[in-house]
């Protein structure tokens, strides 16, 4: 098992409001926010230095990526937003809108200021105009899409439930070949130049994927199963995409550290992954919700899995 919990939250609208094409930036940052003002003690303008950057939640949480590390690491946060779909989305006063953010390791051992923070989110506002929402409720996603209530903010006298936070990992299966869709925007770089569509591979998939898995592993999630690249280096190779349909979706968001418009398009889509995916699908179930590719933590690189019967979809 491992530390890992999947939260929907759901707000009402208090006055009408617009979000843009893609949400997850503007949720990372009221997030962000949220989270530094109920749990920084300092008041720093910057963790790096502050005498609690170990145990304060919002550094552990957030500012991973400002941590030195090693030659040529990243060090990720324990934490990925997964926003509403893609598209402009305008949301009415009185209307509920819901999202998910999902905690792994360290931070799943940080919930209470996690909800604390959303809960306090909407006081802030959500968009650019700070438009303001309330908490309608807290729900747990289980391993099986069913969903646990945890507070329901507009009956006052609903009890509590408890946050469940071992999460079991699949166990390997035999299979040949997965129907993958791309949710969000997957975005991986090579030599500094993202990935198109015309010249991505299922070695950019599953590399991309398994150092995702084992980065977060190595810092946040001590309990995950250790990533046996000579066991797995046959089945890698040996993957392939069959009938891609794929395309590129752009997009970008503001930096407001570095006061500048960053673009961050990439691919969407689906396709079929063929191979020896028997010791792959731990991994690939796992994917779904660590997601992977640059920007995971604003829920870029969500993609689901799915069994397919490889002679019917040949025959298509």
């Amino acid at each position: 098992m491992v530390k890992l919990v999947n939260l929907r939250l759901t707000f009402r609208a208090l006055q009408d409001m617009s979000f843009p094409i893609y949400s997850g930036s503007a949720l990372r940052g009221i997030f962000g926010k949220s989270l530094k003002r109920v749990s920084c003690l300092a008041k720093r303008e910057s963790c790096f230095l502050c005498a609690v950057r170990g145990t304060c939640p919002y550094a552990c949480i957030f500012e991973n990526g400002n941590a030195p590390a090693g030659k040529n690491e990243e060090i990720p946060n324990p934490y990925v937003i997964e926003p509403m779909e893609l598209g402009q989305k305008i949301i009415r006063r009185g209307e509920e809108f819901s999202f998910n953010c999902l905690l792994f390791g360290t931070a799943a051992e940080k919930i209470s200021y996690v909800m604390l923070a959303w809960v306090k989110a909407g006081n802030l506002g959500f968009t650019s105009e700070r438009t303001q929402a309330r908490p309608v409720r807290i729900e747990q996603v289980c391993a099986d899409n069913t969903r646990r209530l945890l507070y329901d903010f507009e009956q006052n006298d609903f009890p509590a439930s408890t946050v469940e936070t071992d999460y079991v990992v699949p166990s390997t299966q035999n299979v040949s070949a997965l129907q993958v869709e791309l949710k969000t925007p997957l975005r991986i770089q090579h030599d500094g130049h993202p990935v198109v569509p015309a010249k991505f591979t299922a070695q950019d998939f599953l590399l991309s994927l398994l150092r995702r898995q084992e980065n977060m592993a190595r810092h946040h999630v001590a309990d995950y199963p250790r990533i046996d690249y000579p066991l797995l280096r046959t089945a890698i190779s040996e993957a392939v995409i069959r009938f891609p349909n794929l395309h590129w979706f752009d997009w970008a968001r503001y930096s407001s550290r570095q006061k500048k418009r960053i673009a961050m398009g990439g691919i969407m889509g689906d396709f079929v992954l063929e191979g020896n995916l028997s010791v792959l699908y731990p991994y690939l179930k796992m994917g779904e919700l660590f997601h992977l590719g640059k920007g995971a933590v604003l829920g870029m690189g969500k993609y689901v899995v799915a069994d397919i019967d490889t002679a019917e979809k040949t025959k298509k």
